[in-house]
């Protein structure tokens, strides 16, 4: 006669693999489940990296580099955006092309940032952007995206660039700013690949399922060595169809040459225009 522990013991193991047969179809199921949510963006988006290149320098975030990209007819201009000890922002990134600026701190106070020109190792000055210049400018070109890396909080960028939320793209460093960004009404958020894995996606990609007001991940930001080293990554991207925002080719000809080459990239930031 069968021992009942070990009866038991033998309908648990069942019930286990049943369960964990049907998270793997579920699974498989939600990685090959064509994604509905298409990204606000068109395809094949080149993005002006840091304002793109002025001059031959990269990563100044200058009027002068913003206004170059725009003469060259660059729709989307990206600047890093940091926040003053002011609390207010400003477009800021070190670099080796740039003469550093000694400030009392990092990043710098408003005052001190205004105070005195971008200094180039070309020997050329350049205007540097608070929030005001920004606003100025993208108002003055309603053709423009705005897209943000560096700073993901959603309350402070509608706070200081509120006529820009529908046409400001954000690069997100949690799952939880992705969310709060999307439901937001920005025009799109992207999760950086600081915040990108496998089951952080799947995770969310289930209660969206379960629950409409979950956002999808729709876009996620990439750099081009990650995407290129992690084949686990690079796989799971093309079989779940992820849409992606990839930094950075040399110039627009580099940039053709991985739109035609890379599935699921829609957007590209390239630093030579």
């Amino acid at each position: 006669m069968c021992d009942p522990n070990l009866y038991n013991l033998l309908i648990l193991k069942k019930v286990i693999l049943y369960t964990l047969g049907i998270v793997v179809l579920l699974a498989v199921a939600l990685l090959l489940y064509v994604r509905a949510n298409e990204p606000n963006v068109p395809d094949n988006t080149v993005i002006a990296h840091a304002g793109g290149n002025i001059d031959s320098l990269t990563y100044t975030n200058s009027r002068e580099a913003v206004e170059h990209a725009i003469t060259r007819g660059v729709k989307f201009i990206e600047l890093d955006i940091v926040i003053s000890p002011e609390g207010e922002p400003l477009a800021f990134h070190s670099s080796d092309d740039m003469i550093d600026t000694i400030y009392s701190c990092d990043p710098p106070h408003i005052g001190e940032f205004t105070a005195a020109p971008l200094r180039g190792k070309n020997g050329k000055t350049y205007t540097p952007l608070t929030w005001r210049e920004i606003n100025e400018i993208f108002l003055s070109h309603p053709d423009l995206t705005f897209v943000v890396d560096k700073t993901d909080d959603p309350a402070m960028l509608e706070k200081f660039f509120p006529k820009l939320k529908d046409r400001m793209v954000v690069e997100c460093f949690s799952m939880e700013r992705y969310k709060e960004v999307t439901q937001a009404g920005f025009k799109q958020a992207m999760l950086s690949e600081e915040a990108v894995s496998p089951g952080a996606v799947i995770a969310q990609d289930l209660k969206h399922l379960f629950n409409s007001d979950e956002p999808r991940v729709d876009m996620i930001a990439i750099g081009r060595d990650t995407y290129n080293t992690n084949r686990p990554l690079r796989w799971f991207i093309k079989l779940c169809n992820i849409p992606m925002a990839m930094w950075s080719a040399t110039d627009q000809n580099r940039a053709k040459e991985m739109f035609n080459n890379v599935p699921t990239l829609r957007m590209l930031y390239t630093n030579e225009l």
